[in-house]
């Protein structure tokens, strides 16, 4: 798994040579493949070939491409990535209900986990509420604790005037961050042979990845808090710079822990997409699901 997560801002040539990413119609900047985890192409005057495409699939890179306002709409992801796909297809299709809301249970638990947290690093009130609501989920979450708990957090981090309907710099920093991670989560899903539109929570007919939706409910209070930690709810006129977008596209150089270790996002993710094949599988009941932590960004020895 790659290391380097690289954003396209300006108008630039991409290529591929001896297994090396050249950016610049001349090649000025030399990447190897292998220490890339994912690439942002934000501007739209950016060309590339077809063969680029081609290995960024090979390779397992997450490919970003953005609209018109600078923000991610779609991702590359691989197609074969995996050796036994319709192995694992047949276990999600067979996946029994009882399971199936069981693991969806531990996600919420968590996810609501990571959000008491997440109050807790910012020194805001409610993170004691949160962790008894998340001691209230049942299997399946019959009782919809998640939206109640989410309507809670978000009057805690913002207050009661706002809501993530609003045309505001917050929300839109949450969605960009979030459409980061959710690429991320994609793309390991593909790599690990499953079928992202078959969800364990989310189940729309018009959605190709309701996994992943599923899984990033654990992941983002990673986002809320980076966001938090930079925006004030009154900053009404604010947009998105580069400077801010580059800022969010670095949420993936975070760390959580993992069992008490701290691991990068991207490794994190591929944890929980492991142990979801695993229980798939029959392998393990407990998802292998990360604690959010105060923000530090991932050091390589």
């Amino acid at each position: 798994m790659g290391y380097r997560n690289i954003k396209i801002e300006t108008s630039q040539q991409l290529n591929i040579k001896n297994s090396q990413l050249l950016i610049g119609s001349s090649g000025e900047v030399q990447i190897p493949l292998e220490d890339i985890n994912s690439i942002l192409i934000e501007s739209q005057s950016v060309t590339l070939s077809s063969y680029f495409l081609q290995k960024m699939a090979e390779m397992g890179i997450a490919v970003y491409v953005c609209d018109e306002k600078h923000l991610p709409n779609a991702v590359l992801l691989p197609m074969v990535r995996h050796s036994r796909h319709f192995k694992l297809l047949k276990c999600q299709m067979n996946l029994g209900k009882p399971k199936q809301k069981r693991l969806w249970q531990q996600i919420v638990i968590r996810k609501i986990e990571n959000q008491s947290a997440c109050l807790r690093f910012l020194n805001l009130e409610g993170a004691e509420e949160l962790l008894k609501m998340s001691k209230q989920v049942q299997s399946g979450d019959k009782t919809n604790v998640e939206a109640k708990a989410a309507a809670f957090y978000f009057r805690k981090l913002y207050g009661l005037g706002f809501s993530r309907g609003d045309d505001h710099i917050i929300n839109a920093a949450l969605n960009y961050g979030y459409a980061i991670v959710r690429g991320m989560i994609a793309r390991s899903i593909i790599c690990y042979g499953l079928e992202p539109s078959l969800g364990l929570f989310h189940s729309s007919e018009l959605n190709s990845y309701n996994l992943a939706d599923d899984f990033i409910e654990v992941f983002r209070p990673v986002v809320d808090l980076h966001v938090s930690g930079r925006f004030d709810i009154s900053e009404v006129d604010r947009a998105l710079t580069p400077e801010i977008k580059r800022e969010l596209y670095g949420i993936v150089n975070y760390d959580m822990l993992v069992r008490g270790e701290k691991h990068i996002l991207s490794n994190c993710i591929d944890k929980v997409v492991a142990s979801y094949s695993s229980a798939l599988q029959g392998n393990r009941e407990e998802l292998e699901l990360p604690v959010l932590m105060e923000l530090q960004v991932h050091r390589y020895e």
